[in-house]
């Protein structure tokens, strides 16, 4: 099976209106466990936040009305399309306190961004040189900065029961498509060794994980992705269609039986701090 190129700006899940509207709905579930990191973070009014790997902006939108309209919030995106959603978020909610930046974080320059604060979730398991990505940010960082992630552990920790062989079929071809186009599914379990070699100390290790059954709001978030998620893995070269097909079917056997269960894949939130 030959595999697909991925445009500059684009990623693994897509960069399109469907995924704006999906990233919303993921960012209400995962909204507290964000807003529970920040405050033991320390995050306070008046400081300068890297949202790093924003997307279309929803924790920017909250990192911005924690910092005040005397702090700031610098957004970094690979995509055109996504900041562009973010800007225009950002004025419907009156936020003028965040600043957009048009990058690939793989080969950026940090050292002009003096930020107090760092925040990502769910970008440095996507990008190729994760170790480059941190000393970038550890530029960036001021000293006495912090650091807060929120990273996949292993990706095979999300199931959905009963399974069927085609469900670790559609896992395993997800994992693949990922590390083929550089990501790490397993970055979170690497974190803190990767910041402790950077001087940084961690303060913070808070693994992250959910169960769902059909019907229960946590349930529809992964279901909105799994139900789009066959036709890219086709269109990319790591599914075949008829794969896709019988991956839909099983889904549509589990959303209809109330036995079921999810279980989200395991996050691993750190929070770390640049020595002063």
């Amino acid at each position: 099976m030959s595999t697909a190129a991925l445009e500059p700006e684009d990623y693994i899940i897509g960069t399109n209106d469907a995924e704006v509207r999906r990233l919303g709905e993921q960012h209400a579930i995962w909204r507290e466990s964000a807003l529970s990191c920040w405050r033991r973070a320390g995050l306070k009014p008046g400081m300068t936040v890297l949202d790093l790997g924003c997307g279309p902006g929803y924790a920017s939108f909250d990192l911005a009305r924690l910092v005040g309209p005397q702090g700031q919030v610098i957004a970094v995106d690979q995509s055109t399309h996504f900041l562009a959603a973010l800007e225009a978020g950002a004025g419907q909610r009156g936020l003028s306190n965040i600043r957009t930046l048009q990058a690939d974080v793989t080969s950026m320059d940090w050292t002009q961004l003096g930020c107090d604060a760092v925040w990502t979730r769910w970008c440095l398991s996507f990008v190729p040189g994760a170790d480059g990505v941190l000393a970038g940010l550890d530029q960036a960082l001021q000293p006495g900065g912090v650091v807060m992630m929120q990273e996949y552990v292993d990706y095979r920790s999300f199931r959905i029961e009963p399974a069927e062989p085609v469900f670790e079929r559609f896992i395993a071809a997800v994992r693949d498509s990922w590390v083929h186009f550089g990501g790490d599914p397993e970055i979170g379990r690497r974190l803190p060794a990767m910041g402790e070699a950077l001087g940084w100390s961690v303060q913070a290790l808070t693994p992250i994980i959910h169960a769902a059954r059909p019907g229960d709001v946590l349930w529809t978030w992964p279901k909105a992705w799994l139900q789009e998620a066959p036709d890219r893995l086709v269109a990319l070269g790591f599914l075949t269609a008829d794969e896709a097909t019988d991956f839909r079917q099983f889904l549509a056997r589990r959303d209809a039986d109330p036995a079921s269960l999810l279980m989200t894949p395991m996050v691993m939130e750190m929070i770390a701090r640049k020595p002063q």
